[in-house]
């Protein structure tokens, strides 16, 4: 060995260490989420499936791809870790559609061909095939998995739209809190049961890894034993002594990584009998090992139906062609019903122990109950509401019903969600201040001339809110309560804002507007500053109130007319520059010539307050749209992205709580719901189109119910 190789090799072990210690606190991070959540399914959040995942892989595998190292308990130790990862990332698979799947599959693929080989051919020279077999078995799982995951999206795909046309059938919803909380648990129960990665963690493949993970871990608890405290084992002896000290730390982080990687696993194993309610049928169909469910081969079969076109030459050729494809399928189908058949012999006897536990714990209640004549302890509400969701689970397979566990847990973790307290303090104090609507009319006149001819100009709801805010902080001798007081509310608002916006500008036409509106909010924010000019500056302290304004008012004229003069074409930050100089422009000369007049009106303090109502009515018109949004973001085409989307919709409806009570008392224009999303559509309004007598929140639930029917 060179010296070079002599003084590196150490470093590279080191490498292969913290590729596997990442690993191990990604897999460990997914079993601490998990818990948080009560998921014992355990699904993957941070170690799954993909390009960076398979790279750490190949990193920490280094070792069983040197054919310079002898064949030792390091090596084994890595492929230990590498089938305690196969296990933990397994049911990130559900999350994939096909191209995705296909892409990491076939890197999976590679890698692990690489690993076996090599591997094997180290074997082959030592016959160590009886120990290598049983650890090499387990690596062909995945891609079984992998031939199943389509049949499942698309099996509760279709279960998923036939509860979600039973929600949408439902009618008789009030436009309300109490009504938007029950459409949120129900798209939250359809969600959550619905998920793949569910699925394939309670499948007898994962069950199966669950049972080898427990194996490979009492293996490693005697190896530390018996390696290093009797035998006084050392990597020197082995032939391994160019990795040196690194070998070591190798060894206990991927000896860390197996026993915190099992975790997982193992609980799949020994919880999935547990999430479905026991019945004779299903106890029969756990313990039928020779049993194939339709969804496992279904993807199989229709490739075997499926006509290949090819350009062969000749009628035989083809015949043979075809012969020659569904016999290689006919092969992929049996070692594909293979692997399942072994699956479940290898997790027949944790099961069947399960079975016999859960009809012994179910005996053990009958009795209690029968001598002590005590009624049952659990609350006949909670059981109704159960009940009540239990039509919206969706399952792969009919005969397999939820346990009330996993369903009263599910319901536990939105109704939690829902019933957490968030105010909006802030917000709600800047929201006293409105009256009505009338300020979505008065930020902006048609009176104030476009600056240029050509100029086209739209206004996104947070666009106009932070324009505002800037005017309002830049004015003179105001309380730096009044400003904080402001700053906090609009940060509480425009979170609840941009999901607004976010949500109703599907087909980003305000996608530029919403962007200059959100880069120079952290301006005003933070640094008190509106495009780099100082909103607070000490030489206008002195200033009047109609000072400020025209003084924003040319500084903004300036901004536009240096953009327009630039001769290249500007596709980046001064296009929004642009926009921001043009809101401020007008907004500006708008309310110099509102409050021109009325030099009371010019007052600091009163054109603070007057400022402030604007706002406040302008969020308050926009918040009209939340109830639809919050709907909206119940709905969602990507399996994987539901379940946060509807968080994120019980999130808004927290913070709405308080908003819906104020918007109650509130009377709406007659306009329909996608004009009442875009505040363009407001401004058009007439003041006496924005009368005291309109149309109130809860006249209008129906259109919204319409208009959310998919």
């Amino acid at each position: 060995m060179s010296f070079v190789e002599e003084v590196m090799m150490p470093w590279v072990g080191l490498y292969v260490a913290v590729a596997s210690l990442i690993c191990t606190i990604a897999m460990a991070a997914d079993v601490v989420r998990a818990m948080w959540q009560w998921k014992f399914w355990f699904p993957t959040r941070f170690f799954t499936l993909n390009a960076a995942t398979i790279t750490l892989i190949g990193i920490a595998m280094k070792l069983p791809v040197d054919l310079g190292m002898e064949l030792d308990y390091t090596k084994y130790m890595s492929i230990f870790f590498l089938v305690t990862m196969l296990a933990n990332f397994l049911p990130s698979l559900g999350l994939m559609d096909d191209k995705e799947l296909l892409m990491n599959i076939t890197a999976l693929a590679v890698l692990l061909i690489t690993i076996v080989v090599n591997m094997g051919i180290q074997i082959y020279m030592l016959s160590y095939w009886p120990v290598a077999i049983p650890l090499i078995l387990p690596i062909l799982w995945p891609f079984s998995v992998a031939l199943t995951v389509s049949t499942i999206r698309e099996g509760l795909e279709h279960r998923y739209e036939e509860s979600q046309r039973l929600v949408s059938s439902d009618q008789g919803e009030m436009f309300s809190t109490e009504g938007l909380e029950l459409y949120v648990k129900r798209y939250w129960m359809m969600a959550e049961t619905h998920n793949p990665q569910f699925v394939i963690a309670c499948s007898p493949v994962s069950s199966a890894f669950g049972v080898m993970c427990l194996i490979l871990a009492t293996i490693l608890g005697f190896t530390f034993d018996i390696n290093f405290r009797d035998t006084g084992y050392t990597y020197e002896d082995s032939g391994t002594a160019k990795y040196e000290w690194s070998l070591t730390i190798i060894f206990v982080v991927q000896s860390i990584g197996v026993v915190v990687g099992s975790i997982a696993p193992i609980f799949r194993c020994f919880t999935s009998v547990g999430h479905y309610s026991l019945s004779r049928k299903l106890s029969k169909n756990h313990l039928n090992v020779f049993r194939v469910e339709k969804h496992w081969i279904q993807r199989l079969q229709q490739w075997k139906r499926y006509h290949v076109h090819s350009h062969i030459p000749g009628r035989h050729l083809k015949i043979v062609f075809h012969h020659v494809k569904n016999s290689f399928l006919n092969f992929c189908m049996a070692l594909h019903i293979g692997v399942l058949v072994t699956c479940k012999i290898a997790c027949l006897v944790p099961r069947a122990f399960l079975i016999l536990l859960s009809c012994c714990w179910k005996l053990f209640k009958s009795i209690w109950k029968w001598f002590k004549n005590v009624v049952s302890t659990s609350n006949p509400n909670v059981s109704s509401e159960i009940e009540d969701y239990a039509s919206y689970v969706v399952q792969i397979e009919e005969e397999e019903k939820l346990s009330k566990r996993i369903l009263r847990n599910t319901l536990h973790s939105i109704t939690q969600l829902l019933n957490k307290e968030n105010e909006q303090r802030n917000l709600m104090m800047v929201l006293e201040k409105s009256k009505g609507f009338h300020g979505v009319v008065e930020f902006d006149s048609d009176l104030v001339q476009p600056l240029f001819p050509d100029e086209t100009h739209h206004y996104c709801w947070s666009l106009v809110v932070v324009t505002l805010t800037a005017m309002a902080i830049a004015l003179p001798r105001i309380a730096n309560v009044h400003f904080n007081g402001l700053i906090a509310g609009m940060r509480e608002g425009l979170e609840i804002v941009r999901h607004i916006e976010e949500c109703l500008d599907a087909n980003g036409e305000l996608v530029n507007e919403r962007k200059a509106a959100r880069r120079v909010w952290k301006e005003v924010e933070v640094y008190r500053t509106w495009l780099h000019i100082n909103l607070q500056k000490t030489t206008h302290k002195e200033k009047t109130s109609k000072e400020i304004l025209i003084w924003l008012g040319d500084e903004a004229e300036k901004i536009m007319k240096r953009f327009m003069s630039s001769k290249k074409s500007i596709i980046d930050h001064s296009r929004y520059e642009f926009i921001l100089a043009s809101s401020m422009y007008k907004t500006s000369k708008t309310l110099l010539m509102c409050f021109g007049e009325q030099e009371i009106c010019l007052n600091g303090e009163a054109l603070f307050e007057r400022i402030s109502t604007i706002i406040a009515d302008v969020l308050l018109a926009c918040f009209t749209n939340l109830p639809r949004v919050i709907k909206l973001k119940c709905h969602h085409n990507a399996i994987e992205k539901r379940g946060d989307n509807i968080r994120i919709a019980a999130q808004l409806l927290v913070k709405s709580k308080k908003i819906f009570e104020k918007l109650k008392e509130r009377q709406l224009p007659n306009i329909d719901q996608d004009s009442m999303g875009q505040i363009d559509k407001w401004r058009v309004l007439s003041k006496s189109q924005i009368p005291d007598g309109g149309a109130s929140l809860d006249k209008i639930q129906s259109s919204f119910q319409v208009a959310m029917d998919p």
